[in-house]
Order: C-alpha cells, then structure tokens, then sequence
C-alpha cells in the first residue's frame, strides 16, 4: 500500500469459529493478513499471531462447545485492534497470573479484559511503533 487512500480507515472483519482448538489457526491466519493490510511489520505480525494464539488459549477453557469464539478486528494504519469473545460457562475467571497472561502482556501493546452482557472479552492491540498515524 503506498497511496494513503488504499489504507485502511477503521474497517472491522469479524470472524466467528466454533469454541474448539482445532479452529484457531483460523483467527491466527486472519490475524495475520488484516496486520499486513494495516502495515504492521513483521515481526509485529507474528507477535499478534502469538497474541491471538494465547487470548485464545485463555478463553477456550471457560467456552465450551456449542459455543463459539467471535474475533472481531478493526484495521487502521500501523494499527490493529482485535477482540475475541466468547459465552463462558459459569462464573470462572481467566487466569491473569500465569504463562499464557504474561507472554500475551508481552507480545500486545495493549490488552484489557471484560465480562459483559454474558461474553467474557479479551481485547489486544498491536501498534507499530515507527507508523506515521
């Protein structure tokens, strides 16, 4: 993309995949080619994809089948905002203390979590740091 106008401008994809590990690497590829569009480089591309990867891993555990997990995406220039939600089963908490939380702080620029309207929602962003906005 080199015109300003071929950039995206708060487009949103939204994906949903049945509440099963097998189905991941589909939001992970998707993940990953939205970043692309938005200019992200690289390795803030595979950082993402690991993101997305271990916001996943964190909330399949509390969605059980027949549920499914939505990821909703909003692409903006050097800039990629994803959400994956899902229905949790009961009142169980995601795990904010152990591995899969950590590596996810690390590879976001930012993440947040909330429990609403019966979705239980992590939301990530990753920016690129050189990216003129």
């Amino acid at each position: 993309m080199s015109e300003a106008s071929d950039r995206p401008d708060g487009d949103v994809v939204e994906v949903r995949i049945p509440a099963d590990v097998a189905y991941v690497s589909t939001l992970r590829l998707t993940a990953a080619g939205l970043a692309a569009r938005c200019e992200l480089t690289i390795d803030d591309i595979e950082d993402l994809r690991l993101a997305v990867d271990e916001a996943c891993a964190l909330l399949l555990p509390h969605v059980a089948p027949p549920n499914t997990i939505d990821a909703r995406f909003e692409l903006n220039y050097g800039r990629l905002a994803v959400e994956v939600s899902g229905q949790p089963s009961g009142d169980a908490e995601l795990d904010r203390t152990g591995f899969a939380w950590t590596v996810l702080g690390a590879l976001a620029s930012s993440v947040d979590v909330t429990r609403a309207d019966g979705r239980l929602t992590i939301a990530l962003t990753k920016r690129r740091e050189a990216a003129n906005q």
